[in-house]
């Protein structure tokens, strides 16, 4: 069968929702960390953990069949703005100014590298 070629808006969304999904396993591995090694807690968060790790594997490798290289990778670095956005949401972690910055300054170069494709 052959593959479906789609639209770069969906390659996009779709894109992110992977990345998304991903930085949801830096949830679930911090979770884990609450629990004793071993203990129920500790394996069912750190097994949800390696599951969405298998499931983005799999996604991830799909994309990079249907978009260049380097614009798959580029869009990787937003795993760290969820990161941020998870450890404030379900941990009560800070964001600073220089944090957002940073985001800033990462985003920036994003939009610089994709937008070098078209």
């Amino acid at each position: 069968m052959a593959n479906k070629v789609q639209s770069p808006a969906k390659l996009y969304v779709g894109l992110h929702f992977c990345i998304l999904l991903f930085s949801f396993s830096g949830v679930f591995s911090k979770l884990a960390s609450r629990f004793p090694t071993l203990s129920w807690g500790f394996l069912l968060c750190y097994g949800a953990s390696l599951f969405v790790c298998f499931v983005y594997a799999i996604l991830w490798q799909q994309f990079l069949k249907q978009m260049p290289l380097n614009t798959a990778y580029s869009n990787r670095i937003l795993t760290m703005v969820w990161s941020m956005v998870w450890g404030a949401l379900f941990f009560g972690e800070a964001i600073t100014l220089p944090m957002i910055l940073g985001t800033v300054i990462i985003l920036f170069g994003l939009r610089m590298v994709v937008t070098a494709d078209a």
